[in-house]
């Protein structure tokens, strides 16, 4: 140790001198000489400063707290201020001085620096007494200048939680890790609580936390570190569910798969809410087709299956459902039928030939199908608005429906028919036709207005029918003959021997080959007359402007008969109208004839006397064209009533044969001949002689 000496002061009562002195090695020491009295000639005695003690060191957030003993000399002088250095190592390194409220000179044995960087700092105290500096103190332990607080994580649960986040066994155990960092001043605690309950601590780094029960639990958790600083709490949700879910339910499930769903199958049913249904559809011969779905919030589950690579027949359903947490409940199964082959088309049809008006409203159409199928069957005709359907069930594989065909439109009726198994699928189609005719024949009929023994009916009909005739009398006997039209024309001669004379209704009736029926009665009156009619009287007269007792121009004679002629029966066509021609009248002695000849007509037929001689030998003629100058034609007539015949005289031929005048009148007569007969074909007498009632009055 070096020493330094002061001469002692002679005014002062003592006098203090110091000396520093510095060793190379070891402690530094400081050496002081002190007066050891108050008088001018005072001693000086070595006095030393020893070290800095080691301080102690606390954190608080990021401020450092640093105290220390106070140091003294060797003779117990204290120190009068210290020097606070900070370190980031126990050993080596080089120092800063302290901040804040440890910077400079510190009179106190305490200070506390305050913002300090985060990090583990030591700490080191140097005594020091006016202008001299003692030995910087050992470092302080090591002390963390923790300014955030610890992180806390959950580092496993276990058993570990599905992909979904659901354990299905309890319970389950979270592990909870915290960590300060490397600068921090470690973990004092971790805090947890589970499902808001109760807070519980556990003064570790690391923490176990049990979670039991069915459902979702939080845990949640926060560390603190051991300066206080507690981190912001986390949570962790831990889902637990050990219950299988029930077996799913099947709502929707077809009796038949069949050729036309096949591809597409729906299914569908319900299940616990959020669970996934497994699915597998499965034949007898263990292949199987799988399928998923899931349940929504209320339940609900559909899937759809391609079942073309199973075998027809039984087709098992089978579904199982597994909730969130993996569980998986019971199945459930449910079956349809697979049938993908499609029956027979119709076969066997029986059909009408003909529908007509009296069948329209039901017509029975039958056949056979594939027992228990359903035969579904239209029938259309050209024009129609729609179709006619209807159903029927093949039972034992007959059947049989009665349509309505009356909305269809006469013509070619097609039926078209489909099979429909149990399963549903449909047979191609099948077809038949007949012929809808629901119009009545057209049918005329013309009936003679008179008969007698037999009475020629003819008329008009459709081409192929058969026509049946009536005739019926007054007292209501009837004949009935059927007739076999040629084309559409018929005629027929009936017997009607055995009916009364009197008035007669003629009826025909025609059925087409459809069945339908036409009716006419014929138009007018017939009678039936078998009585031969007779000459009532015969008579000549003047005519107007025209000579007594000679024959002129406008005489005439007449024969009146008891009932209505036949004109055409005295002249072949005629009706009985004017008919021009020329009379003649030849030589009969005193009992000449008169004669009507109109082309090859002659009347009338026999002999018509005029009880007198009018001419010689040589005919005389009455007759237009007569002398060159023109005249008048004789005229033939034939009253209204058919009953009265006159013959008129024309112009007379000068040329012809003379005429005798005067003439002594006689009484006409008519001789009768074959020909004249009455309108019902009754033939006059022939033979017989009529003379008239009174004498000519020419």
């Amino acid at each position: 140790m070096s020493l330094m000496f002061l001469r002692p002061s002679r005014r002062l009562p003592w006098i203090v001198t110091a000396l520093l002195l510095l060793l190379g090695t070891g402690t530094a020491a400081y050496a002081f000489w002190a007066a050891t009295t108050s008088s001018s000639n005072a001693a000086a005695a070595a006095d030393t400063l020893s070290p800095g003690s080691r301080p102690a060191v606390t954190a608080a957030n990021s401020g450092m707290t640093v105290s220390w003993a106070g140091g003294t000399t060797v003779n117990g002088r204290s120190a009068t201020g210290y020097t606070v250095t900070r370190y980031s190592a126990a050993t080596g390194g080089t120092g800063t001085a302290a901040t804040g409220g440890c910077a400079g000179t510190v009179t106190t044995l305490a200070c506390t620096e305050q913002a300090v960087p985060g990090g583990i700092w030591y700490y080191t105290v140097t005594p020091a007494i006016a202008l001299w500096t003692g030995t910087e103190s050992p470092r302080s332990s090591g002390t963390s200048n923790d300014a955030s607080a610890p992180v806390a994580t959950v580092s496993g649960i276990s058993p570990a939680p599905n992909t979904a986040g659901w354990n299905n066994t309890s319970p389950v155990t979270v592990t909870i890790t915290a960590d300060d960092g490397t600068s921090g001043s470690g973990v004092a605690s971790i805090s947890y609580t589970v499902d808001g309950g109760g807070q519980q601590t556990v003064n570790a780094a690391v923490a176990t936390v049990p979670v039991s029960g069915d459902g979702t639990h939080t845990v949640s958790y926060f560390a603190t570190d051991k300066v206080g600083n507690a981190g912001s709490p986390q949570s962790q949700t831990v889902r637990i569910d050990t219950q299988a879910p029930a077996a799913p339910a099947f709502t929707t499930v077809p009796t038949y798969v069949t050729l036309a769903t096949v591809s597409g199958v729906a299914i569908s049913g319900t299940a616990e809410a959020g669970t996934t249904v497994s699915l597998v559809a499965s034949d007898s011969a263990g292949h199987s087709v799988p399928a998923t779905a899931s349940a929504s919030g209320t339940g609900a589950w559909s899937a759809t299956f391609n079942l073309s690579s199973l075998n027809e027949g039984t087709v098992t359903f089978s579904a199982t459902a597994t909730d969130a947490a993996s569980n998986v409940g019971a199945a459930k199964t449910a079956t349809s039928t697979k049938d993908t082959v499609a029956p027979a088309a119709a076969s066997a049809w029986s059909v009408p030939t003909y529908v007509n008006s009296a069948t329209a409203a039901s017509i029975r159409i039958s056949g056979n199908a594939e027992a228990g199928a359903t035969v579904a069957v239209s029938a259309m005709s050209p024009g129609s608005a729609t179709a006619v359907t209807g159903t029927a069930a093949a039972n034992g594989g007959s059947w049989s429906l009665n349509l309505d065909l009356r909305s269809l439109k006469d013509g070619t009726v097609t039926y078209t028919a489909t099979v429909t198994d149990a399963a549903g699928n449909t047979s191609s189609a099948a077809t038949a036709s007949d012929t809808k005719d629901t119009t009545a024949p057209i049918l005329s009929i013309t009936a003679p207005m008179y008969a007698s023994g037999s009475s020629k009916v003819t008329g008009t009909t459709e081409a192929g029918t058969v026509v049946s005739v009536t005739v019926r009398d007054s007292a209501l006997n009837t004949v009935t003959t059927q007739v076999n039209p040629t084309g559409t024309s018929w005629s027929t001669t009936m017997d009607i021997s055995s009916l009364r004379d009197g008035a007669l209704t003629y009826t025909a009736s025609a059925a087409d080959a459809a069945g339908n029926t036409g009716t006419v009665t014929a138009g007018g009156t017939t009678t039936k007359d078998t009585t031969l009619p007779s000459v009532v009287d015969v008579t000549g007269q003047n005519g107007v402007g025209s000579t007594s007792n000679s024959l002129d121009k406008g005489d005439f004679v007449t024969i009146e008969f008891s009932e209505a002629m036949d004109p055409a029966k005295f002249c072949a066509g005629w009706s009985g109208a004017e008919l021009s021609g020329t009379a003649t009248i030849a030589d009969g002695g005193n009992n000449d004839t008169i004669s009507f000849t109109a082309g090859t007509c002659v009347v009338p037929a026999g002999n018509l006397y005029l009880g007198a001689n009018y001419v010689g030998t040589t005919p005389a003629v009455f007759a237009a064209n007569g002398n060159g100058n023109g005249g008048t034609p004789s005229i033939l007539t034939l009253d209204a009533t058919g009953k009265i015949l006159t013959i008129k005289l024309g112009t007379y031929r000068s040329n012809s044969g003379n005429l005798s005048t005067p003439v002594t009148q006689g009484i006409p007569s008519y001789r009768t001949a074959a020909g004249p007969a009455d309108m019902a074909g009754n033939a006059l007498p022939a033979g017989v002689t009529t003379s008239g009632k009174t004498k000519t009055n020419f």
